[in-house]
């Protein structure tokens, strides 16, 4: 039996238990606010209470002796509204607008005024929110005045909580609960989309099973596939490992049996396709196996493994010349970046006829250029030289050996280290090939 938890674990279950919520916290807030408005009273109901007011404590001081009024008329008022009893009134009735408009107000209120003599003053007060100073004289029967004196107020907040305040709560739920789906969505699947980016370019990657029992699923999915990859490679690798060491010992066993031949054009015949056969597996074999690169990174001299690529090429009788700074460290793999030169050295010797290394620094950029003399790329074909087994047909692909897979695995190092590989045909003839790398 599963244990019960408060919170779901599928999305759905979340998304309505937060739905619910939002309509809860509407329904709180706008009880809250009903409440409240009850504390603000609009001006209808202030009319109301003031002529309730008046015609009560008129009808008292009507039915008790003239010398009893004044302190009655006191005792009768409230917070609300001052009584004052007078024989005479004190009152000039105003005959503005706003005074025919709230005698009006008073009479549809109360019906007993509506035959009664009465006396309005009202001022408009000059601080915000603009109340109404109000004074209401009303002829007793026997002649004196009851005079009241109280305040309408404007009231905004009973306008203002009553309308806009219940939309600003039901908004602000319903944001909350977006916000609150949203986040729990949103985490995991950026995760998984940072993780996805990084399958094929670093180290085996995994994503925290966190979230929503759906995206849980999602993460658990895609760590499996991740497992699945890794080991279909790591096969692979061994693979071809196993089989790159059982053909290098039959290729070394002809290397051998080739030195036998007393012919000579047919012993370096033989020789350079036992080479030509050695190369192709080398370039496969680390084209294959390169994401897997167990050589750790570290602080290289840049400048030291091009001069001894140089230096390799200079003493096997081949004209390569290397010119540029004695000294700029990366950091890289060291064998790994070293293939990668020797290949594209190799390349310029090979198609080119002389391989010229410059090393300088652009900025936070070391940029290794390595130019050749021969026929170069076709512009059209610079970008599918870098695919792997692209062999140009062209006349630079004369005399071509190996795989084509030279420039995919210098792209791929390069790749690897944070750098790029960039392939530019000179004005002058011939091909320039630069390795750009992070500096230190």
């Amino acid at each position: 039996m599963k244990p019960w938890r408060l919170w779901p674990q599928r999305l759905g279950g979340q998304v309505t238990l937060v739905l619910m919520l939002a309509v809860a916290l509407e329904f709180i807030g706008s009880s809250i606010l009903f409440e409240n408005s009850r504390i603000y009273p609009n001006r209808d109901n202030q009319v109301r209470r003031a002529a309730e007011q008046l015609v009560t404590a008129g009808n008292i001081l009507e039915n008790i002796p003239a010398a009893e009024r004044p302190a009655r008329a006191a005792a009768l008022s409230n917070r609300g509204g001052r009584l004052v009893w007078s024989p005479q009134s004190a009152l000039v009735d105003r005959e503005r607008s706003a005074e025919h408009k709230l005698k009006d107000e008073f009479r549809d209120a109360e019906p007993g005024l509506r035959d009664r003599d009465l006396h309005f003053n009202a001022e408009l007060g000059h601080a915000l929110p603009r109340d109404t100073h109000l004074k209401v004289a009303l002829r007793l029967r026997d002649g004196t005045w009851l005079t009241l004196k109280t305040r309408i107020r404007a009231a905004p907040w009973a306008v203002l909580l009553s309308s806009v305040g219940s939309a600003f709560i039901l908004g602000l739920g319903v944001i909350a609960a977006a916000a609150l789906v949203l986040r729990n969505l949103s985490r995991p699947l950026r995760a998984l989309a940072e993780a996805a980016d990084k399958v094929g370019q670093d180290a085996h990657v995994r994503i925290g099973e966190t979230g929503a029992g759906d995206l849980k699923l999602v993460a658990k999915a895609f760590n499996a596939m991740q497992d699945r990859i890794a080991g279909l490679l790591r096969a692979r690798t061994d693979a071809l490992a196993a089989v790159g060491h059982d053909l290098r010992t039959p290729l070394a066993r002809l290397r051998l049996r080739a030195g036998f031949v007393k012919d000579v054009e047919a012993r370096e015949a033989l020789e350079a396709d036992v080479d030509e056969m050695t190369a192709m597996l080398d370039s496969l074999l680390a084209y294959l196996g390169g994401q897997e690169d167990p050589e750790p990174r570290r602080r290289t001299d840049l400048a030291a493994l091009a001069m001894t690529v140089v230096d390799d090429a200079v003493d096997a009788g081949r004209p390569a010349a290397y010119d540029g700074l004695d000294h700029l460290p990366v950091q890289a793999r060291p064998v790994s970046l070293k293939r990668a030169i020797s290949n594209i050295v190799e390349n310029a010797l090979h198609y080119g006829g002389e391989a010229n290394l410059t090393l300088t620094r652009e900025g936070a950029a070391a940029v290794l250029a390595v130019e050749d003399s021969g026929p170069g790329i076709p512009e059209a074909e610079l970008a599918e030289v870098l695919q792997p087994f692209h062999r140009l047909d062209s006349a630079r692909a004369r005399n071509t050996a190996g795989l084509g897979l030279g420039l995919t695995i210098v792209q791929q190092i390069l790749h690897r280290e944070g750098g790029v590989l960039v392939l530019k045909n000179r004005p002058e003839g011939g091909l320039r090939v630069e390795l750009r790398l992070p500096a230190l």
